[in-house]
């Protein structure tokens, strides 16, 4: 039992390492030619291209696409929701501001979206955890929107687009939750499937162009690592832990983005960044705390038995 929690929390902590992976990657693509409706559009092919190689060699992969079949408009829901306006916008908002600012306010957003869309969509009760977590986390995105050290506020062109990513990101978490769609890479593949429609269009828009060969290398990481391997460690953390237990863990991912960009771009962040951070990351863990059920005594449910 022991063994099965530490390899689920390997897992866990994993697709966070790989997650935290975006950013950097995709401003590295965009010293090459492209722009991040083709970014977003190639990754999101490429890792449909690979899925759909693989199925062709595994049958349960194509026995589940089948079966997925009667589900396609829940699915051309969540894919708009969590492909289209996750990777378009939160890809569009690297090119104006620091990745780890980029995710922290995404991040922060969804949680704030899930929150209040599961309470009314889901029906789902808040305990008082949950509602200090709320304070805490409005609080942490408006000081993440404070300047480097001062109270001024302000709100970038970057800013606005994480935030819109995040409510994507976090209507789909909803609606798949929702929906009761089961995870599985056909699952993904029909995501991608769509996404890449979706994609294709603003992709277009902003000039059809090819990736240069240097950019190859990175499109498929970013295909294969967040898209792809992200995924597929989530859904096998769930073989060995508790769904909480695994979101839990993947809630390192700000901290991986972080810790990314300051070795490999130097981009660091300050002031009252920090404290916004940090209230952001303390809101979801105290949301997501479960307290533990106080033990009922054996002999008082004997005594209510009798009674």
């Amino acid at each position: 039992m022991k063994n099965h929690y530490v390899i689920g929390a390997i897992l866990a902590l994993l697709a966070a390492l790989l997650n935290g992976s975006v950013g950097i990657i995709s401003k590295n693509l965009f010293m090459s030619n492209l722009t991040s409706a083709a970014i977003s559009f190639y990754k999101c092919l490429f890792a449909f291209l690979f899925i759909s190689i693989a199925a062709l060699f595994h049958k349960g992969i194509q026995k589940e696409i089948r079966e997925l079949r009667v589900r396609s408009k829940q699915l051309i829901i969540c894919s708009f929701l969590g492909i289209f306006i996750l990777y378009y916008f939160e890809t569009a908002a690297y090119q104006y501001d620091q990745v780890s600012i980029v995710v922290f306010i995404l991040l922060g957003t969804s949680a704030l979206t899930t929150f209040l869309c599961g309470a009314v969509f889901l029906r789902e009760k808040k305990n008082m955890f949950q509602m200090v977590g709320l304070v805490l986390l409005i609080a942490g995105l408006l000081f993440m929107q404070m300047g480097e050290g001062t109270m001024n506020f302000h709100f970038s062109i970057g800013t606005l687009l994480a935030i819109i990513a995040g409510m994507g990101y976090g209507l789909f978490l909803v609606a798949t939750k929702k929906f009761d769609l089961k995870s599985g890479l056909a699952l993904v593949w029909y995501f991608t499937l769509f996404g890449s429609i979706y994609l294709f269009f603003p992709f277009v828009a902003e000039g059809f162009v090819l990736p240069q060969a240097h950019a190859y290398p990175s499109l498929i990481a970013l295909a294969l690592l967040p898209t792809i391997g992200g995924f597929y460690c989530t859904t096998k953390a769930l073989n060995y832990l508790k769904a909480n237990q695994v979101q839990f863990y993947e809630l390192t991912e700000p901290i991986f983005a972080t810790l990314f960009a300051f070795i490999l771009l130097k981009e660091m962040i300050k002031g009252f960044e920090w404290l916004g951070a940090i209230l952001i990351l303390l809101a979801i863990y105290t949301s997501e705390y479960q307290p533990k059920q106080a033990a009922v005594p054996q002999d008082s449910i004997n005594r209510g038995e009798k009674l």
